[in-house]
């Protein structure tokens, strides 16, 4: 199962290396719109997968190891908290693109709240790494 879980990461940065370089070679070209909608399709793809990952993994983890359903559900809360938060901060507000064309309606809410989650997830990081370092500095002395 590792090999497979370690193909599958693999295949999923390539993908998103070469669109990535696509995006940005084809930037001056006619088919702006198209190749932003691709990688705004690629990106929702891939948060959609994390959403999922972040419910399905644990409960696989509950089939196979003994865990406690009590941590579980509070991870499950923490997720949907999170991602709610992220749908009700986000403005949704229309875009202009560069081509002078404007997008309102779903799509700019979802990037909306992608981004911010995003943001949340960086900042809790951040907070998680400078925290745990405080807290080993102070443990050992």
């Amino acid at each position: 199962m590792k090999r497979v879980s370690k193909i599958t990461l693999w295949v999923l940065l390539a993908i998103s290396i070469v669109l990535t370089v696509l995006y940005f070679l084809n930037t001056k070209g006619e088919n702006l719109d198209a190749w932003t909608y691709t990688y705004l399709n690629w990106a929702y793809i891939m948060i959609g997968l994390a959403i999922l990952l972040i419910i399905l993994l644990p409960i696989i983890t509950f089939r196979q190891h003994t865990i406690k359903v009590k941590p579980l559900l509070i991870l499950l809360v923490i997720a949907v908290v999170l991602v709610g938060g992220a749908y009700l901060l986000a403005p949704g507000t229309p875009v202009l693109l560069a081509t002078g064309a404007i997008v309102e309606g779903s799509s700019v809410k979802l990037t909306d709240t992608a981004l911010y989650l995003t943001y949340f997830l960086l900042a809790l990081a951040a907070i998680a790494i400078i925290g745990g370092s405080v807290y080993n500095a102070l443990k050992k002395n």
